[in-house]
């Protein structure tokens, strides 16, 4: 029975793969049981970042306190009580830096009952920090016979850390098992998971590594390192029969790698470089897509050269033409670097597709906050505040609210009105700003009480603060020099 009278994490993976198939999911799992929306920063964002740009911090007590509570269970008789209380134990915690040192407190426990207690939890638990405790003490205990279990929980982005973990420590095939798992998700989880299949010599996997496994919803600059050396990426271009999905995944690795200001190795730590780029380039020059067209602009002028090639021009001009929404925003990034007029045609697509937030950067600055004054849904955006962070696609119009108005919409007071009132924290935030930088003497005058609303209204005390300060500012009178007099 479930460790509480919530929903298991399992039920939810098992509902998940029942629908969609072993993964990737949609949304990599998300909401989870436990959570009502998707959080501002989910759990495998917050491990991502701390795995890769962080220090881990000391998880030694906690750690003592979880293997004591495991002690007790494996120790006496069974006992459902004393395991929801490690459930609950667990709800709390960071699992993050627990998971090592848990194995040296548990080093000499009954491995048998350890992995039962992981099971338990991993299979009941509600919680995901209590779940991910399970699948790290499977780790610890575990064997072949845990292979299904931790793929499934591992699907779950939340889960892929410590599921390929437990993975790399119980399954005899090793790379095989993170390889399937790497295939079942596409953000923070591929990468963790990729990483661990550096140095692979298996065939299958190295030949996905430089078509599509380094690919993830993150940044591909994680991984192109890894899919260049790994899977041999100099070698699979020196063939004669480059296929286009090698000659995609090629491209994708080497502009990934081009990003010198990227979070991980780059073109200048590829010994092969220099060499794999000038075949790539001699591979693509006469196989011309939008594609190719995005990646060789971004190896520098060697690929420009090829790019401002008639053949090519012709491709981006094609695809500034198409009716469909992604073919176009895909263009416009070439085409603005190959110096193409692209202003009237996003303006003429904002007007079917307003909540399309990347056309938005590429509208004319001057006159962005008309064009969302016209083609916003104002009246709906001013849902009144909530805590919201605005993940998700229901959230793609007030996403564009706050670009506009934090760029270019501070003097436009039906913009700064509206996202006063709505229901992203962003959006009131840059109200504040806006209010705050506003001449006094050209204040539209329902803007007091609309700020005043707006103070009695806010849930956020610290944005709250802000809102009575500026209400504080705007209501004093308007000192009028002699010089603006005359």
């Amino acid at each position: 029975m479930a460790a509480d009278n919530r929903p298991t994490f399992f039920a939810h993976a098992l509902a998940l793969a029942a629908a969609h198939g072993p993964g990737p999911w949609p949304g990599g799992g998300y909401p989870l049981p436990d959570e009502q929306s998707v959080p501002f920063m989910s759990g495998a964002v917050r491990d991502g970042i701390n795995t890769h740009h962080s220090r881990v911090e000391d998880g030694r007590a906690v750690a003592a306190e979880i293997a004591d509570a495991v002690r007790t269970i494996i120790e006496s008789p069974p006992d459902l009580q004393a395991l929801q209380r490690l459930h609950d134990l667990a709800v709390d915690i960071d699992v993050l830096p627990v998971a090592d040192p848990l194995g040296k407190q548990l080093l000499g426990a009954h491995r048998a009952r350890v992995r039962d207690v992981g099971r338990w939890l991993a299979e009941y638990g509600t919680r995901r920090d209590a779940v991910a405790t399970g699948i790290v003490l499977i780790g610890l205990t575990g064997d072949e016979r845990d292979r299904e279990l931790l793929l499934l929980m591992g699907s779950l982005e939340d889960l892929t850390l410590y599921s390929v973990v437990a993975l790399e420590r119980t399954q005899s095939d090793r790379d095989m098992a993170i390889f399937e798992m790497a295939r079942r998700v596409r953000a923070w989880g591929r990468i963790q998971a990729v990483e661990r299949l550096e140095g692979t010599t298996d065939p299958e996997i190295k030949a996905w590594l430089v078509r599509e496994g380094f690919r993830n919803d993150v940044m591909d600059e994680y991984l192109a390192y890894i899919a260049a050396t790994t899977g041999d990426l100099a070698d699979a271009l020196m063939t004669s029969d480059a296929d286009d999905e090698l000659l995609d995944g090629a491209g994708g690795i080497l502009a990934a790698l081009s990003d010198v200001s990227g979070p991980a190795r780059t073109i200048d730590d590829y010994p092969d470089g220099a060499a794999v780029i000038d075949r790539y380039l001699t591979l693509v020059r006469d196989r011309p897509t939008l594609a190719r067209v995005v990646a060789v602009l971004k190896l520098g002028d060697k690929g420009r050269d090829v790019a401002t090639g008639l053949d090519w021009l012709s491709v981006v001009q094609s695809a500034l033409h198409s009716p469909d929404p992604d073919t176009f925003t895909t263009a416009l990034w070439p085409a603005e670097q190959l110096g193409m007029k692209v202003r009237d045609k996003v303006n003429q697509w904002l007007r079917s597709n307003p909540s399309k937030l990347y056309l938005w950067w590429y509208a004319d600055a001057g006159e962005l906050a008309e064009l969302a004054e016209q083609l916003l849904p104002l009246a709906d955006l001013a849902t009144g505040p909530q805590v919201e962070y605005g993940v998700g696609a229901e959230f793609a119009a007030d996403r564009v609210l706050d670009l506009v108005v934090g760029r270019e919409g501070g003097r436009n007071w039906p913009l700064v009105r509206t996202a006063l009132a709505n229901r992203l924290t962003r959006n009131r935030y840059n109200a504040v700003k806006a209010l705050t930088d506003w001449p006094r003497d050209s204040l539209p005058a329902d803007a007091v009480p609309a700020v005043r609303a707006a103070v009695e209204a806010e849930p956020v005390d610290e944005l709250k603060a802000a809102l009575a300060d500026l209400l504080r500012e705007l209501s004093r009178p308007v000192v009028v020099t002699w010089a603006r007099r005359r």
